[in-house]
């Protein structure tokens, strides 16, 4: 079983050559990353409504953040990989993948020490070039003197049987003095763990590891607490509950809550899920136990109001004017036709759930994600990137959440969501705000849709006289993946079917991730 340091540092077998090859494949990608990011910056400038000079601001903040990022990993990459000397880029012929994927963690793992966050940028365009192995990068983060201990043991033993043999143990150049002394003292303000310091010259010796990347990756493990806290969050859980207990004036019942207990270390990024309504408490969490990995909480918050809005649909659904508008859209094509053509009583009892659970549940939703950004904004979570999905109502949450981040300067929120998951949104489908959550979201932002939810259509329609929602027609702004959820015939079924859609949507990204057809 390799030890976690073999698993973050470049194989020492590897030609220079690989290594330019390793080198110029991410300075190729990194290129094309950093130009779809600006497009999605630059359609958000052409589509919003604000003056020139703002517009102009915002872009210019956005890009200016995003080329930082860039050149920030793009020196992490050259620091393990070395730089290549020759003047035209080589044909691209990689290493294996367990081998590129330890150039890969190498990288990953001396950005997130250098920078002391984990950009969801970096997460998607390093996932897009192989495996990375998330899980050992916390685990050498959160236990380094054990980490180094385990590979100075190894080291050792390897020293020993080497000069069994009569052999000599090639010893990178790089002095216990530099390793203790002025490089990791410089990092940490002299807190590094004495057994960090003092096993590094063996381990990286061992590892064959020299050069600036030797340095990088002494100081990282060195400085790892430090590195934690700022991941992680210094407090954990304490800090995230009194964080979001300040906002319980504008939102009475609010929490994040795990979806299922958290056995061993933190992931290196979270998944924030939000349900839209309730059938009961449980169902706060229950929906999202689908998903693994990463670090899933839900966010539970208003559930009186949202079991009110359960019950009221429920009961909307068996009334004699659902039945009949269900009838109806088997002959109707156009909404507008089929509203028009409602008698009095009809609207009076659709009108009933739409007075008083709907809107103010929905109200409700809006307050709350406005409350949501600025958790978000704050860094509840740490600084790791967030995944964002939910339905209904929920979705909502997450639509206004999103607003507010977009409001906030770039360098506030470049870093900050990965991907993002909307189904059955009751929400408009206005292209300036929707282009401005794209620049927000560094992976995917995915709207599910259903032609067929008449529910929402008609307490859309009713509630807010519009015709064009999110939840039941493509949103044509650049970047937002629209699927159609076909099964989806009525607003009550996103609850059960959540599961299904986002499971495929995950595996999908995965697929696209790697290169699988």
């Amino acid at each position: 079983m390799d030890n976690p340091l073999e698993k973050i540092t470049p194989p020492k077998d590897l030609s220079a050559d690989e290594k330019d090859n390793v080198f110029s494949h991410i300075f190729r990608r990194l290129a094309s990353y950093r130009n779809t990011a600006r497009r999605y910056s630059a359609a958000e400038s052409g589509l919003s409504p604000l003056p020139n000079k703002q517009k102009q601001s915002i872009q210019g903040a956005f890009d200016l953040e995003i080329d930082s990022w860039c050149k920030s990993l793009l020196e992490t990459a050259w620091a393990v990989c070395q730089e290549s000397e020759t003047e035209q880029c080589p044909e691209l012929d990689l290493p294996a993948p367990e081998d590129l994927s330890k150039i890969l963690n190498a990288i990953l793992f001396l950005h997130i020490t250098t920078s002391k966050y984990y950009s969801p940028h970096t997460r998607n365009f390093l996932s897009g070039l192989g495996q990375l192995d998330e899980p050992t990068i916390v685990k050498t983060l959160k236990n380094p003197d054990r980490v180094v201990k385990e590979a100075q043991q190894r080291a050792d033993k390897a020293k020993e049987n080497h000069a069994a043999k009569g052999k000599t143990m090639r010893i990178v150049g790089m002095g216990l003095g530099a390793v203790a002394g002025g490089i990791l003292v410089g990092v940490t303000g002299g807190l590094a763990a004495p057994l960090v310091g003092a096993g590094m010259t063996t381990v990286l010796g061992w590892l064959g590891v020299g050069g600036t990347a030797a340095g990088l990756l002494a100081s990282g493990l060195a400085g790892s607490s430090v590195v934690c806290g700022a991941l992680f969050g210094a407090y954990g859980a304490r800090s995230t509950a009194s964080m979001v207990q300040r906002h319980t004036r504008e939102v009475r019942d609010l929490a994040i809550v795990p979806v299922r207990e958290i056995q061993g270390d933190e992931a290196l990024a979270v998944r924030l899920c939000v349900s839209g309504w309730l059938l009961a408490p449980q169902d706060v969490t229950e929906p999202w136990t689908i998903f693994d990995g990463d670090d899933t909480f839900a966010l539970q918050w208003e559930v009186e109001a949202l079991q009110e809005l359960s019950n009221a649909l429920l009961a909307l659904l068996k009334s004699h004017a659902m039945k009949y508008v269900k009838a109806e859209i088997i002959k109707r094509t156009v909404f507008s036709a089929l509203l028009s053509s409602l008698t009095p009583v009809a609207w009076l009892k659709i009108g009933q759930i739409i007075d008083n659970p709907w809107m103010n549940a929905r109200a409700l939703a809006i307050k709350t994600g406005a409350v949501l950004g600025d958790l978000l904004s704050k860094r509840v979570f740490g600084n790791r990137p967030v995944t964002l999905t939910g339905y209904s109502l929920g979705s909502l949450v997450i639509y206004e959440a999103l607003k507010h981040l977009a409001s906030l300067p770039p360098f506030e929120t470049v870093h900050l969501i990965q991907d993002v998951f909307l189904f059955g949104t009751p929400a408009p489908t206005e292209a300036g705000t929707w282009a401005s959550i794209r620049r927000l979201v560094s992976g995917r932002l995915v709207n599910g849709y259903s032609t067929n939810d008449y529910v929402l259509a008609v307490l859309s329609r009713a509630s807010d006289a519009r015709w064009s929602v999110a939840g039941l027609e493509p949103i044509e702004v650049m970047g937002v993946e629209n699927v159609l959820c076909d099964d989806v015939d009525g607003h009550t079924k996103w609850r059960a079917m959540i599961g299904k859609c986002s499971r495929e949507e995950v595996v999908l990204q995965e697929h696209m991730a790697f290169g699988v057809a």
